[in-house]
């Protein structure tokens, strides 16, 4: 059996400071002391509608109090955990940022999703979309990959920001004749929500994030890339998981690969063909050895123990 795939990993990890101290008592109280949590509140979290920041809309907030998160059902575009989780008492924030009409005469605006837990670790995570976003996934900062185990950041006391980059619809291409909206797509509305993001932070904490993170995948890590290049000075971390570029050959290319994987894809009870189970785990475990062994050593290290941030 010949299967041809070609496949793109690439993971940035930026980490600004990591604390490390080879005795356990010292490690332990480093822990305990390096993490100062600073609460918010039902009554700020209502007064938030009111909050006054150029050109945003503040459209609701809401006070959860802490039990289950809901699902986020554009999970496997961004390649997020569906794993089930919980979450401890929060502030969600939706809004919107440059109200406007389009060139196409079509309403845009740059919605968004703000999570502001009542015991916040001063830290900020911006969590990329997936495929052509058009929607606001639960701001929760479940972990990369699908499979992993790792709690979300808002339950590790994250403050988490998720937004649909400035048009609406998942699978609906006409925004790209509004070329703000093409824009925004691109990379602006990463810049913007950051911003806004912030100013909300500080209006609910009295004080900014020490420090703040991008994670996306797929879309999302082609977010993490711009981030990257446009707003360096805005996050600490970046993580860029399977960022797609050249986004037109890429459509082409996913046909192609489609194509090949039909051909050896299992079929269900009725008979249709299962591509994502085209590849066995074996198979995936090959692949992933041997991108990692041609790949790792390419930027100067080799076999680096990943931490989460």
């Amino acid at each position: 059996m010949k299967i041809r795939l070609t496949a793109v990993l690439i993971f940035i990890v930026v980490i600004g400071i990591v604390g490390y101290s080879a005795g356990k008592s010292n490690k332990n109280h480093q822990e305990k002391t390096s993490v100062v949590f600073t609460g918010a509140t039902k009554e700020k979290c209502m007064s938030l509608k009111n909050s006054k920041i150029y050109q945003t809309e503040i459209t609701s907030t809401e006070w959860q109090e802490e039990g289950p998160l809901e699902e986020d059902e554009n999970a496997r575009f961004s390649g997020s955990s569906t794993a089930k989780a919980s979450a401890p008492a929060h502030c969600v924030v939706r809004g919107e940022i440059e109200k406007r009409k389009g060139a196409d005469g079509k309403d845009y605006s740059i919605g968004f999703e703000l999570r502001l837990p009542s015991k916040w670790n001063n830290k900020f995570l911006f969590q990329g979309g997936g495929g052509l976003n058009g929607t606001i996934s639960p701001a929760v900062g479940k972990a990369r990959p699908s499979g992993s185990t790792a709690e979300p950041a808002l339950t590790r006391g994250y403050v988490v920001v998720s937004t649909d980059s400035g048009h609406s619809g998942s699978r609906d291409t006409s925004f790209a004749k509004d070329q703000q909206a093409v824009l925004n797509y691109a990379f602006q509305s990463t810049g913007k929500v950051t911003n806004v993001a912030k100013q909300l932070i500080e209006i609910m904490y009295s004080t900014q994030p020490k420090h703040s993170y991008f994670v996306g995948c797929s879309n999302g890590g082609r977010e993490a890339m711009q981030a990257a290049m446009y707003y360096p000075n805005e996050f600490d971390g970046i993580v860029a998981g399977n960022p797609g570029f050249r986004l037109s050959k890429a459509a082409i290319g996913e046909a192609w690969d489609n194509n090949q994987f039909l051909k050896y894809a299992p079929t269900d009870a009725n008979g249709n063909k299962i591509v994502a189970d085209a590849l066995t785990e074996e198979d995936l475990k090959a692949v992933t050895e041997g991108l990692i062994e041609r790949c790792d050593a390419k930027d100067g290290l080799k076999k680096i123990s990943h931490q989460i941030i």
